[in-house]
């Protein structure tokens, strides 16, 4: 198999969107996000897609799949993306499509896991990694087969029907070891069934957020996207994030960045998003505070979701 030099946990922006800013940013006012970052002349927000790539001793492991190169089902998908990167980021840290044992889906909108299928010059759609196990959370996976009305132009059948069909999917329903070190841990409101992944080398501790924060004005509980599944689960989902974030010293990933960010550093980040700060200085120290008694860590041995209701 090959190994690679890079980070144990590389954050990967493999395509980037543009979406309309009334989308992204939901119930707040243009005049309050405008502040924040411009849209063009379309009123669209360019934000980046995110993959992330673990090396781990049992084998590769890559969460979310980015948009792919399939054709868009409809002609009003294509301006609204760029090509995807992610096969090309692999190649140049010496990897192949069957170096991948494991891909997890942090969610099933086609943004973010249309790469995990392929068309052939033939119009057969396969798996794009072929020796990989497909991890979903069971009600993400229900959501994109029988989507609502609402939400049907998120997803399309030919990112999951070509997994199930060649018995690579793997179902979770809560909190779950998918490798040693490695969790997903429910964080609904984006979606149903929306994942975060949490993995640990040594003392660091790495989560990648998924779609629960898009960019760093999203840390606040009020700022949620229009498209989100239930905005009130996803305010309850992010404040219990960057408690337990702080509680145990993560590094999350993305919050509108193309790098890791430190747990201590967040509220200074949400802040500056709103204007109520200078820049946020990275700390050079941080108390690290003992796990409560409800800590994320305790609960992994639980099927406790992160949002507490």
């Amino acid at each position: 198999m090959a190994k690679s030099n890079k980070p144990y946990a590389r954050l990967l922006r493999v395509s980037t969107t543009r979406i309309d800013g009334g989308s992204l940013f939901g119930a707040t006012p243009k005049e309050n996000w405008e502040k924040f970052v411009s849209p063009d002349r379309q009123n669209r927000i360019a934000i980046g897609n995110y993959s992330l790539l673990i090396d781990h001793p049992d084998g590769w492991i890559l969460v979310n799949a980015g948009p792919g190169d399939k054709a868009p089902l409809s002609l009003d998908v294509a301006p609204m993306r760029s090509r995807s990167s992610l096969i090309r980021e692999l190649k140049e840290l010496g990897l192949m499509a069957k170096d991948i044992t494991t891909v997890i889906y942090t969610h099933m909108h086609d943004e973010h896991v249309g790469g995990g299928t392929h068309m052939t010059s033939s119009g057969r759609v396969l798996p794009t990694f072929p020796n990989a196990r497909y991890i979903v959370h069971k009600d993400a996976l229900e959501q994109a087969m029988n989507p609502s009305e609402r939400s049907r132009y998120l997803y399309r059948a030919d990112d999951i029907e070509p997994l199930i069909e060649n018995d690579q999917v793997e179902i979770v329903t809560g909190t779950t070891e998918v490798s040693s070190g490695v969790w997903v841990e429910p964080a609904i409101g984006p979606t149903p069934g929306h994942q975060i992944v949490i993995c640990q080398d040594g003392s660091s501790t790495f989560a990648f957020l998924g779609s629960l924060v898009p960019t760093s004005m999203h840390l606040w509980a009020g700022v949620n996207s229009a498209t989100d599944w239930n905005p009130e689960a996803t305010a309850r989902t992010k404040n219990e994030m960057k408690r337990q974030a702080n509680v145990e010293g993560w590094k999350v990933a993305p919050v509108g960045s193309d790098a890791w960010v430190a747990a201590s550093e967040l509220e200074g980040l949400a802040a500056f998003s709103i204007g109520k700060t200078e820049v946020p200085q990275k700390k050079k120290q941080r108390i690290k505070v003992q796990p409560s008694a409800d800590s994320l860590l305790v609960r992994r041995n639980s099927d406790s979701p992160i949002n507490v209701s």
